[in-house]
């Protein structure tokens, strides 16, 4: 071997001395970081009062939902945290991808965990848009709202039913010479409907506050019917046309056209109706009357015991400005009070045309200080004054006909302490 073969072979070994290390750290670094490269990572998950805080964020936002709505372009909405417009955080399904999420009216009154990017809407409230049914989980049992029915097991094969022995036909009993005639059988007697109305077992218990609310109850329904009087469900009574007392749901809804509308359901907190029995289902649209919804109220078997209709942008003006009877609540469903004492209510009952056991209450909202821009003014009765006035009507700020029927009366008057 010549001194240039020795180099080479030299300096060969010092390269792969140097570079050897060099490989097993480029290797070892690879096994490190490949796992890192490829970890799933979770988002952050905040509660629904937490979400307005982390805009532009991947996250899972939980809370209760206190509704969900439908508008008139077919856009749902998941409300969190309190009914509209005091909600804390919003889940959208647009119209388009309604087919894909599917029916979400059941998320009511739950608690839901809805995954996406937290964005702003234009009222500046935290929402989440909903493309796909993955992007909702109910964390206590952690499926989707709407489970796949789990197939039926195959039948098990019927074995072949072997032929009954022939029944020998009996033999004639022998004639009496004075036969006495068999007595006729007495019919059974008939069945009580037992169709009741499905209340919480607390729904007596005592409010402890709404004394005003409670006080509104008892005028309006203190002179019709007496809480001490034996309460009877009474399925014959029909509330409202089509719909009788305790019907269910469901049908109600088939028979006033409510199948393909989705409802607002909120349960009814207001004091002095049966406590946690029962729940508002309200329907947005054109009813009777011109009136802009209609809710269908129901009990614990959702069965529906009473009807709400309300106009809540009237735009009439009315001259009955006088407060006289003090009414503090004005929509006893949804637990309304006006917000100001100038603010004047009329509770008024249908005296004709109500149906038979059923108390019909006209509702009135009215704003005695808005101004009328259509009056024209007359001039001020003051002696020598140049000055005008208008004339003193009311803005009428919301109007509702509530369909109650009497057995529901006496117990809202028997839960109110109204005895």
């Amino acid at each position: 071997m010549s001194r240039a073969d020795g180099d080479n072979t030299l300096l060969n070994v010092k390269i792969r001395t140097r570079f050897f290390p060099v490989v097993i750290f480029a290797l070892a670094l690879g096994a490190v970081s490949s796992p890192i490269s490829h970890a799933e990572s979770k988002p952050t998950a905040y509660s629904d009062a937490e979400a307005a805080t982390h805009k532009g964020e991947e996250a899972a936002v939980t809370g209760k939902v206190f509704g969900v709505s439908k508008s008139a372009k077919g856009t749902t909405f998941i409300n969190f945290g309190a009914r509209y417009p005091n909600h804390t955080f919003t889940g959208v399904v647009f119209a388009g991808d309604t087919q894909k999420v599917g029916d979400l009216s059941a998320l009511a009154d739950q608690t839901v965990t809805v995954t996406g990017r937290i964005e702003l809407s234009p009222d500046g409230k935290p929402q989440i848009i909903i493309k796909s049914l993955d992007q909702i989980t109910v964390p206590k049992s952690g499926a989707p709202p709407t489970p796949t029915p789990a197939t039926p097991p195959p039948a098990s094969p019927i074995p072949p039913i072997s032929p009954a022995p022939p029944v020998p036909l009996p033999t004639a009993p022998p004639v009496a010479t004075n036969p006495t005639p068999a007595p006729l059988p007495t019919p059974p007697p008939k069945t009580p409907d037992t169709k009741r109305i499905a209340l919480a077992p607390n729904w007596t218990t005592a409010p402890k506050s709404g004394e005003m609310t409670r006080k509104d109850l008892a005028t309006i329904f203190g002179d019709q019917i007496h809480s001490d009087k034996n309460t009877t469900d009474e399925a014959s009574i029909v509330i409202y046309p089509d719909v009788p007392y305790l019907t269910p749901l469901a049908s109600a809804r088939k028979k006033l056209n409510l199948e393909n509308t989705t409802p607002t359901r909120v349960k009814i907190t207001t004091p002095g109706l049966p406590a946690d029995s029962l729940v508002a289902n309200t329907f947005a649209g054109i009813f009777a009357g011109g009136f802009t919804s209609m809710t269908l109220i129901t009990d614990g078997s959702e069965q529906v015991v009473s009807v709400l209709l309300v106009d809540d942008n009237p735009r009439q003006r009315t001259t009955e400005v006088t407060e006289t009877d003090g009414f503090h609540t004005y929509n006893f469903i949804l637990n309304r009070a006006k917000s100001t004492a100038q603010l004047v209510i009329k509770h008024e009952l249908v005296r004709e045309g109500a149906p038979a056991g059923v108390i019909v209450v006209n509702s009135t909202l009215i704003d005695p200080n808005a101004a009328d821009p259509a009056a024209t003014p007359r001039p001020a009765t003051r002696s020598g004054s140049t000055s005008a006035k208008k004339p003193r009507t009311g803005k009428v700020i919301e109007q509702s006909r509530w369909f109650v029927p009497k057995p529901l009366a006496t117990l809202i008057l028997r839960a109110s302490g109204n005895h």
